[in-house]
């Protein structure tokens, strides 16, 4: 069964998987960016900006960590930008500002730019595969009154009315369970 969930994904496997194995960061080849040119890479985070040129797109990225699928994971922390380079033209109107992609590719060296005045040092993708993701949204769905996935319950109120929601709801549990009933709402 698990293989033919992961068979009908449509995220290609070297953006769920870490294919290459050798785990780099952001950070590592920002501090020496001639060790690991031609070192292949999983980076993602939040497009910033894009250029199309005459047969390639340019994106510059925001790097964030990535979470499970290689999703990156919507925090204000980034270990700086980078960039990447995707052959044919894409859509800015589709690849616009803020939204989610997860690159997987080679490292080929680094490109000199500007952030505002500041003069910033780009690590360059050349990528192979690339995914963008339907802005932030959870891969599971959640429960929209009791904030659970669908069928996951804690164990306690998986066996109680609570999680029938017979005239009150479960996370009103532990008051009533400590003492605190007046707080409860029938």
């Amino acid at each position: 069964m698990l293989a033919l969930c992961s068979c009908a994904s449509n995220i290609p496997l070297e953006i769920r998987e870490d294919i290459s194995g050798e785990n780099i960061t952001l950070n590592a080849v920002r501090s020496d960016m001639t060790r690991y040119a031609g070192h292949k890479v999983r980076w993602g985070g939040t497009i910033t900006s894009l250029q199309n040129k005459a047969t390639e797109t340019w994106i510059e990225v925001v790097g964030r960590r990535l979470g499970s699928y290689g999703r990156p994971q919507l925090t204000d922390q980034s270990e700086g930008r980078f960039l990447v380079r995707i052959n044919g033209f894409l859509d800015s109107a589709i690849y616009s500002d803020n939204r989610p992609i997860t690159v997987y590719g080679v490292l080929e060296g680094s490109v000199s730019g500007n952030i505002g005045e500041y003069s910033y040092t780009y690590p360059l993708v050349n990528a192979y595969s690339h995914y963008l993701w339907d802005d932030y949204e959870p891969l599971v769905r959640y429960d929209r009154d009791y904030g659970y996935p669908y069928g996951f319950y804690p164990y306690p109120y998986y066996f109680y009315p609570y999680r029938f929601d017979f005239g009150f709801h479960y996370r009103h549990f532990p008051h009533y369970y400590f003492g605190l009933h007046q707080h409860f709402h029938w």
